[in-house]
């Protein structure tokens, strides 16, 4: 599986979120986005009404109510919907429809060599754009409706602006369940966010978290996830569970961890949190340090390898929900030296290095792994038993 943002069009653009938006009237998102990279992608967003609409002329004026995020300096949008794709399902004339007097709409958008935005009413999200020269006062030109989008959000407008409002003011986990694990993420210091043909400055969304993503619910269970790339590691007592991304500890022979950081971590697992770290980097002169961890385990250099051996401990972990075979995943860096009482369910098959395994501590435990999740092809390969990973984490969660 490819965990791409590329598109359907060939021809793409710097746009809002680096690439949401393209100027091909053809082009539909085809990687499903977090509304956390839509908000922190842009440079500006506005909450407005619609002001009118002229469904002969295919237009529409858009009064400007707030800025919620940056200062666009602008009172109206005007829109013209004429220059859209003449598609059934995404035409200009089903946009007009879709628009009524005194509706609520956002309107994202990243102002760079132009502005390019993805605006959203009701359970509906187009994009536009327009030129810098006179954009204030200029027709905003549509180009389509993007269905895809709704995988992002979808419902009404108003509970889209609270939602917006939450995470602008740093809430995190915003409109999950009550009841879902929430999952903090810590990723994008050591690895590269997805892969996309333009720059994207903004875009921290890496492979190890798509496939992370990828998994909205155990059993019945929702599980709600957070990105962040700070190793202060915000609100890391309101999560469920840390997963500490592939060299988010140690990376280049460098440790990453302020002692600060360690002790937020040991109190996080002693209070009942579940640590799952990735495979970080060690060398004979420079082995990843475990302050953050309770107890003592070693980290080694050693050579990237795809076998391995399941213990009688492990036959559960690796079988529920996918059957994960030796040869079948991405191993590099491993651990030595463990405890006596740590549970193994996975060592190299040649040296005996830890693979994955568990320590319990206090209330909570780590789960310690070896996976190398540096890249789009390893992190797909892993994929089957990060999942199988997050099943025995949310089992263990009372």
């Amino acid at each position: 599986m490819r965990f791409t943002s590329k598109f359907l069009a060939s021809l793409l653009v710097l746009s809002l979120v680096g690439l949401l938006f393209t100027p091909s009237a053809s082009a539909f998102i085809e990687r499903e986005y977090t509304i956390r990279e839509v908000v922190d992608a842009c440079t500006n967003i506005v909450f407005g009404e619609v002001e009118s609409v002229d469904k002969r002329r295919l237009r529409g004026v858009i009064t400007v109510k707030k800025d919620v995020k940056g200062k666009s300096n602008l009172k109206e949008i005007k829109m013209n919907f004429a220059t859209g794709h003449y598609k059934q399902s995404t035409s200009p004339e089903k946009m007009v429809g879709l628009l009524k007097p005194k509706m609520p709409i956002i309107v994202f958008y990243r102002e760079h060599y132009g502005i390019d935005s993805m605006c959203f009413i009701d359970n509906t999200w187009f994009q536009m754009r327009a030129y810098r020269s006179g954009y204030s006062g200029s027709w905003w030109t549509f180009t389509h409706i993007d269905p895809m989008m709704s995988r992002t959000f979808n419902g009404k407008t108003k509970a889209f602006q609270k939602i917006v409002n939450d995470m602008l003011a740093g809430k995190m986990w915003v409109g999950a369940p009550k009841d879902a694990i929430k999952v903090l993420v810590l990723t994008a210091n050591s690895t590269h966010p997805t892969w996309s043909q333009t720059p994207v400055y903004t875009n921290t969304a890496t492979y190890e978290y798509q496939a992370l993503r990828s998994l909205k619910k155990v059993g019945k269970r929702g599980v709600a996830h957070e990105l962040t790339r700070a190793h202060a590691l915000p609100q890391l007592e309101n999560a469920d569970v840390l997963w500490i991304g592939y060299e988010e500890i140690s990376s280049y022979g460098h440790y990453l961890l302020s002692r600060e950081t360690e002790k937020k971590i040991k109190a996080f697992v002693k209070n009942g949190g579940i640590v799952v770290v990735a495979g970080q980097d060690s060398s004979d002169e420079k082995p990843c340090e475990t302050g953050w961890l309770q107890g003592k385990l070693k980290g080694i250099e050693s050579p990237p390898t795809q076998k391995f051996v399941v213990t009688e401990k492990g036959k559960s972990l690796f079988s529920t929900p996918n059957k994960i075979e030796s040869g079948k995943i991405f191993i590099d860096d491993a651990w030595t030296d463990w405890h006596r009482s740590d549970e193994i369910f996975a060592t190299t098959e040649d040296k005996k290095e830890l693979v994955v395994g568990a320590r319990r501590y206090g209330k909570g435990m780590y789960v310690i792994t070896s996976l190398r999740n540096d890249s789009q092809y390893t992190t797909a390969m892993n994929k089957k038993l990060i999942e199988n990973i997050m099943h025995y984490v949310v089992s263990q969660i009372k």
